[in-house]
C-alpha cells in the first residue's frame, strides 16, 4: 500500500454520487435503508438495524478502520444535495499483499439508477491508484445478480464460486469471488 494514505477520507467526486466520510447526520438514513430485506439478505448488517448500530458503524467502525487502514468505508452520497444513497467501501485491506476486499449497498430509494455502479467506480479508481491496491475482490453470493451485475460492468472477472465459503445468518453460504487487477 502507498505511504499516501490521507490522514482523513478523500471525497471522490461522480456524475451523480459522491464517496465522502461519513458523518454522525447520516445516521438516520442508514438505520431506514437497512431496514430494507435486501440489504438485510445480502449483507451483514445486524438484524434487526438499530440506530444503534448506524452510530456505532458512522462513529466507530469507519474511522477506526481508516486510522488503522484496515478498510476505507466511504458515505455513497447525492452530489445534488449530499444525502446519503449508500455504503461502498474496502471492507477490508490487506496492506502487505496490497488486496482489498470491496463491499457496498444502496438505499432502496436509489436502487436502479446505477447508484451502485458510480460509486464503486469512484473507490475502484481511487484504490487502485492512490491507495496503492494491485488486487480488488468481491465476495457476491451468486444470486445476487444485481451485486454481480455491478462487479461485471467495473471490469471485475469471475474467478469461480466458493462453495461454503462462508456463514450467513446461520447457514453456509456459497460465494462468487469477482476480482479487478491492476
Amino acid at each position: 500500500m502507498t505511504s499516501a494514505w490521507p490522514s482523513e477520507p478523500p471525497t471522490l467526486e461522480g456524475e451523480s454520487v459522491r464517496l465522502r466520510a461519513w458523518r454522525d447526520d447520516d445516521a438516520p438514513s442508514v438505520v431506514d435503508a437497512c431496514q430494507d430485506p435486501g440489504i438485510q439478505r445480502w449483507t451483514t448488517v445486524p438484524v434487526p438495524y438499530l440506530r444503534e448500530h448506524a452510530d456505532e458503524f458512522i462513529e466507530k467502525m469507519a474511522p477506526e478502520q481508516w486510522e488503522a487502514r484496515t478498510g476505507a468505508l466511504f458515505c455513497v452520497a447525492s452530489t445534488i444535495d449530499d444525502r446519503a444513497l449508500g455504503s461502498c467501501g474496502l471492507v477490508t485491506v490487506d496492506a502487505d499483499d496490497a488486496v482489498a476486499e470491496v463491499g457496498y449497498w444502496v438505499a432502496p430509494h436509489a436502487q436502479g439508477a446505477r447508484v451502485a455502479q458510480q460509486a464503486v467506480g469512484l473507490l475502484v479508481a481511487w484504490a487502485m491508484s492512490a491507495a496503492g491496491m494491485h488486487r480488488l475482490e468481491f465476495y457476491i453470493e451468486p444470486d445476487n445478480l444485481a451485486s454481480c451485475a455491478v462487479a461485471e460492468r467495473v471490469g471485475c472477472v469471475l474467478e469461480g464460486v466458493l462453495r461454503g465459503k462462508a456463514m450467513s445468518r446461520g447457514t453456509r453460504i456459497d460465494l462468487s469471488l469477482y476480482a479487478l487487477v491492476g
